[in-house]
């Protein structure tokens, strides 16, 4: 008798184990909304599509539009006889082309933001500079949820191909995300 109500309360409690969801997890993100790579002494932080707003049927930018990349890039070289690095090209098979506005020059030891509306305070007061990235002419559409490849070419460090992810929207109430991109 003891046996059976034993096996009837483990019966019991493996089954509270699946019946529902923590509301505290239920809407959870990954932490780095990105892609991260490295090459050579550059690492490419937080490479994502910048996004904001509502998604009608999935597609955050359809064919023809024009893109806003989002991404941190870190020199971390510390001196010797090589110059600066330089963000030279970006491209991606899902664009006609890029485009890269603004001084791309990473000095040893600093960081390159690109499509920050707002960089964060750290960035501005170490000095760090910003540029924007932009891939023009989509040739497919963009769906949240999904990656995409992205090729980032440095003068000296080589070629960077990341998948790219679209941002995540956040789901916080009162929070408000800045308008980013051209599209």
């Amino acid at each position: 008798m003891v046996l059976a109500l034993f096996a009837l309360a483990a019966l019991v409690g493996a089954a509270g184990c699946g019946a529902g969801q923590h509301t505290q997890t239920a809407n959870q993100v990954t932490a780095s909304g990105g892609a991260a790579g490295a090459v050579g002494s550059i690492v490419v932080r937080d490479a994502h599509f910048a996004w904001s707003g509502p998604v009608a049927g999935g597609s955050v930018y359809q064919p023809g539009e024009d893109v806003a990349l989002q991404v941190t890039i870190v020199n971390e070289r510390r001196g010797g006889p090589q110059p600066a690095d330089r963000l030279v090209a970006v491209s991606s098979p899902v664009a006609t082309s890029a485009e890269i506005d603004g001084d791309s020059r990473i000095q040893d030891g600093d960081v390159v933001t690109a499509g920050y509306d707002q960089p964060q305070a750290s960035m501005i007061l170490a000095g760090e500079g910003g540029v924007d990235i932009t891939l023009i002419g989509l040739t497919t559409p963009i769906r949240a949820g999904l990656s995409y490849p992205v090729v980032f070419t440095f003068e000296h460090a080589g070629q960077l191909r990341l998948d790219v992810p679209v941002e995540n929207p956040d789901v916080r109430p009162g929070y408000e995300r800045a308008p980013s991109g051209r599209a």
